[in-house]
């Protein structure tokens, strides 16, 4: 009766479908597909077993993940179902081929070094030298210049300056007017009357 019920109880489950085998740094991780028929109740556990090695691990679900496995060997997997009461799948096909490697080691990025902008050096302006101006040098006016004094003696308002002795050319100045003879100046300044010629003459400006 014993017998009956365990033979009653289990019929084989279906294998599982394998998936993709992915290498690691001395591991891999399988992928499958579970099959339709687990078996009759009770937990049921995948297990996945390397080629070569027979390095296998379990799990409940898809992926389950091989340790212990050597860098640089190339291994395949196969995946079955096994259940609580001890009937398990056949084994699947085997998966993709993978070798275990250890990662490349990346180096961390080093950013550009920027270097500082250095502004540009403006150099002082320097203001043009105006050279100073001087003005220009008119000459005096000359008040006498185009005067006709004519020839016909003192003009009215003329100031006398001189009083000599006619025959001794020696001028008496500024008085006191004890000669015979008058020189004047016209009033404006610029000509004089009553001279001789072969005199030498001074002008002051004598009081009249």
């Amino acid at each position: 009766m014993l017998i009956n019920i365990i033979a009653g109880s289990g019929g084989a489950p279906g294998t599982p479908t394998i998936g993709t085998a992915t290498g690691g740094n001395a591991q891999a991780t399988v992928a499958f597909t579970p099959p339709s028929n687990t078996g009759k109740g009770g937990a049921v556990l995948y297990r996945a077993l390397s080629t070569p090695g027979s390095i296998s691990a379990t799990g409940s679900a898809s992926p389950i993940t091989v340790t212990g496995l050597t860098n640089g060997v190339s291994y395949t997997f196969q995946v079955r179902l096994e259940t609580s009461y001890g009937v398990n799948s056949a084994y699947s096909a085997a998966s993709n081929s993978v070798t275990p490697a250890v990662p490349p080691v990346v180096p961390p990025v080093v950013p550009p070094v920027t270097p500082p902008v250095t502004p540009p050096v403006t150099p002082p302006v320097t203001p043009p030298v105006t050279p100073p101006v001087t003005p220009p040098v008119t000459p005096p006016v000359d008040p006498c210049a185009g005067v006709d004094c004519g020839s016909y003696g003192a003009p009215p308002g003329g100031v006398w300056i001189y009083q000599y002795d006619y025959n001794q050319c020696i001028p008496e100045i500024c008085g006191p007017f004890t000669g015979n003879w008058k020189a004047y100046v016209s009033s404006d300044g610029c000509c004089v009357y009553g001279l001789f010629i072969g005199c030498q003459y001074d002008f002051p400006v004598c009081p009249t």
